[in-house]
């Protein structure tokens, strides 16, 4: 600890290390700087699926670089149960036609 080391070069009495932590615990400015000591991590949850189709996924990614068949996005849903993944591209989003078209496509599997 640089206080620490810094305050032992010019001051000694009993009970310096635990005095300078105590400081450096209390004072807001050092905790200004430093931080949280510790990250606080979610908490991972199982989500049991009990049949196909009862939890979809839905990733979308773009704008990519235009196809050949002018197509800029691409669009992947994915069912949890069976991990079965369906890919469409699209040129444009339209929110409305996002699930329209890809439960359409899984419906021809």
């Amino acid at each position: 600890m640089k206080t620490l080391s810094k305050t032992r070069e010019r001051f000694y009495w009993d009970r310096l290390r635990a005095d300078v932590e105590k400081l450096c615990r209390v004072c807001h400015a050092c905790g200004a700087r430093k931080g949280p000591k510790t990250r606080t991590k979610g908490r991972l949850q199982r989500y049991n699926v009990g049949a196909p189709f009862e939890r979809m996924a839905l990733d979308i990614l773009g704008p990519l670089p235009v196809t050949t068949k002018g197509n800029r996005y691409a669009q992947v849903l994915m069912d949890y149960f069976t991990k079965w993944p369906f890919q469409t591209r699209k040129p444009r989003l339209w929110l409305k036609n996002l699930f329209e078209h890809g439960f359409r496509g899984m419906a021809y599997l």
